[in-house]
C-alpha cells in the first residue's frame, strides 16, 4: 500500500478504534500515528503501527464475537489496512 493511500485510510482507522476503546494507551498511539504520518517519522511510525496491530492482535477475536459491536468489518478491514502497510515498511 502506497503512503497516499494509506493518508486516506488514516482517519477512518483511528475513528474506527476510538469507537472501541478511549484506552489513553490507544488514544495515544493513533496521535502518534497521525503526527508521524505528517512528519515523515518513520520510527516513531513503525511503533505506533507495532502498537496498534499488537493491540488488533489481542482485541480482534473479543471483537469479532461481542454482539453489541455493529461495526465489525471495519474493525477488521483497519486491522487488515495497517498490517499490510507495516509490511510494506519492511521492504
Amino acid at each position: 500500500m502506497e503512503r497516499n493511500e494509506f493518508m486516506i485510510e488514516l482517519n477512518g482507522i483511528i475513528e474506527t478504534i476510538h469507537t472501541y476503546t478511549r484506552n489513553p494507551f490507544m488514544v495515544g498511539y493513533t496521535k502518534e500515528l497521525r503526527k508521524s504520518m505528517k512528519y515523515n517519522d518513520m520510527d516513531t511510525l513503525r511503533i505506533a503501527l507495532d502498537k496498534l496491530i499488537g493491540w488488533y492482535n489481542e482485541e480482534i477475536e473479543a471483537i469479532k464475537s461481542d454482539d453489541y459491536i455493529f461495526n465489525k468489518n471495519m474493525h477488521e478491514k483497519a486491522y487488515d489496512i495497517l498490517k499490510e502497510y507495516r509490511q510494506g515498511l519492511q521492504t
